[in-house]
């Protein structure tokens, strides 16, 4: 585990500003805090290490019955939008979960969303699947490919899914129902009007294939559904996917402006800042419901961004270098946490890379599991460092898109751009744990070293030929200024569910 004084240090950098600047916005009892504070450095007064963190216990033995598992991806929500790593946007209740779990220090995912979520379910790359950015409408998985949810419910888990989806809308055998979810209610697509539900034209909100319509922000929509899962979930142990599509774009207000962010004028950052707050808010109803159905102690809860944040569009990534659709440190680090009380150590960092392929292992170990029954695995499970504080001496591995992919083997990270035009690429190579903002290029230094991760790249096998190439369909600048951050948008077509369902979507982009 993480040394008692090592820790100390690092709760105190990460936490030390942001919180006490928050402590008003939430309910937290001064004990509670002082708790989570003794719990955090793991000391006594005499700086004796308080009790024994040497150990875990194996999985099988942590619970007569499996957890309950829960994974909540945001969308687009940088580095530098979450309070404990310094933002200014009131997070209370990530802040506390991160106190009272593990933070994720380098929590690598990919630089847009479809290939992300890929590889979150499959354990897979999405790369030789031909994810190679934010998928195609007319675009799907592989159809053998097997999910995170099929795996669980060969556990006996129930599975749920809620919210965004983005891997396939123009066929039902692509959708979460038919790709192990017991039930699904969210949107297909790659981004919705929170108010209107509508994406691209036609009407994009459903439960389980028929159109819903219904009123309400999508946030608080999705939390609801989170909260009757968890309330009628039966003795059997669950397993659920809440991916929130906020703070993507469009821009919108959200139903109830708390104020705790203190913008002087309204701008994009201030109305990012609002859906990020009000994102905050729906998880900690999340983690309350698990404290008041009695299930808290034995349910895993992750929370992960999805990407990097968009510049362009109100969020900040911190001193990282750039950001969404980039595979530097701006695009693909991004807040992370786990909690599961009684068997994560509360205030620990995890300090060592964890990849979003790595997440499914790591899961099925966590259960009791046997993590090598992921089909053509490229993550592995890290629950030996979670849980035991292990380090994983990883292989290397590849995380990007098209234009912009990077070759990690830790601690060292080759980037590779290309020129749209030209087809020219250009290399850079960092020590990202040194380096974290990516400043001094080592190429010239270290010859060899880029040599080897160019070489793993090269290796990456080629996208099926026969598979539709994924474009970037992500929202457009919809809501570019204070006037029209109340737009709504109108749908003008049929709802998708039943344009695929009756067979009247058009074969091609219209």
């Amino acid at each position: 585990m993480v040394s008692c004084k090592a820790t100390y240090l690092k709760s105190i950098d990460a936490f030390g500003g942001s919180l006490a600047t928050k402590i008003g916005t939430k309910n937290i009892s001064l004990g509670a805090l002082l708790f989570s504070a003794l719990v955090m450095t793991g000391c006594s007064e005499s700086g004796q290490v308080a009790q024994d963190q040497t150990s875990m216990p194996e999985p099988a033995a942590m619970s007569a019955e499996r957890p309950n598992v829960i994974f909540i991806l945001a969308d687009d929500m940088g580095f530098g939008d979450i309070g404990y790593n310094g933002s200014e946007i009131a997070t209370p209740n990530l802040d506390q979960m991160a106190l009272e779990g593990m933070r994720l220090d380098r929590n690598y995912v990919y630089p847009v969303c479809s290939p992300t979520r890929a590889a979150l379910l499959s354990g897979q790359s999405p790369l030789p699947m031909g994810i190679t950015g934010p998928i195609d409408d007319y675009a799907s998985l592989p159809s053998d490919l097997k999910l995170m949810p099929e795996y669980f419910k060969d556990l006996g888990y129930q599975t749920f899914m809620v919210g965004k989806w983005h891997l396939g809308l123009a066929e039902a055998s692509n959708w979460p129902t038919a790709k192990g979810f017991d039930s699904y209610y969210g949107f297909l697509g790659g981004w919705v009007d929170f108010y209107t539900h509508v994406f691209a034209t036609r009407r994009d909100w459903q439960r389980d294939g028929v159109t819903l319509y219904e009123e309400g922000h999508a946030t608080d929509l999705m939390t609801e559904e989170a909260l009757r899962i968890i309330e009628s979930a039966s003795n059997e142990p669950f397993l659920m996917y809440l991916a929130y599509n906020s703070p993507h774009s469009p821009l919108q207000h959200v139903p109830v402006y708390s104020g705790l962010n203190n913008y002087p004028e309204i701008s994009d950052r201030s109305v990012y800042a609002e859906m990020v707050t009000h994102l905050d808010a729906g998880i900690g109803r999340v983690l309350n419901s698990l404290e008041e159905q009695g299930i808290a102690d034995n349910t895993i809860v992750i929370f992960s961004g999805d990407n990097g944040g968009a510049l362009n569009l109100g969020a900040s990534n911190g001193e990282l270098r750039a950001g969404k659709r980039f595979a530097y440190e701006g695009g693909i680090r991004v807040p992370g946490i786990i909690q599961w009380a009684g068997q994560i150590d509360s205030g620990e960092v995890l300090d060592q890379p964890i990849a979003v392929h790595d997440w499914l292992p790591t899961l099925l170990e966590a259960v009791g599991a046997d993590p090598s029954v992921v089909v053509d695995a490229y993550g592995e499970s890290m629950w030996p460092a979670i849980a035991g504080g292990e380090r994983v001496n990883r292989k290397p591995m590849v995380i990007g898109v098209t234009e912009s992919l990077a070759a990690f083997d830790w601690p060292y990270k080759l980037v590779q751009t290309r020129d749209a035009d030209s087809g020219v690429f250009d290399y850079e190579l960092y020590q990202v744990l040194d380096d974290p903002t990516e400043q001094n290029n080592l190429t010239e230094e270290f010859p060899e070293t880029a040599a080897g991760l160019i070489a793993v790249l090269g290796a990456m096998p080629e996208a099926e030929i026969n598979r539709l190439e994924p474009v970037y369909n992500n929202s457009p600048r919809y809501y570019p200024s204070a006037i029209t951050y109340d737009a709504r948008l109108q749908p003008t077509q049929e709802p998708w569910a039943e344009a695929v369902t009756n067979g009247t979507l058009p074969a091609q982009h219209e």
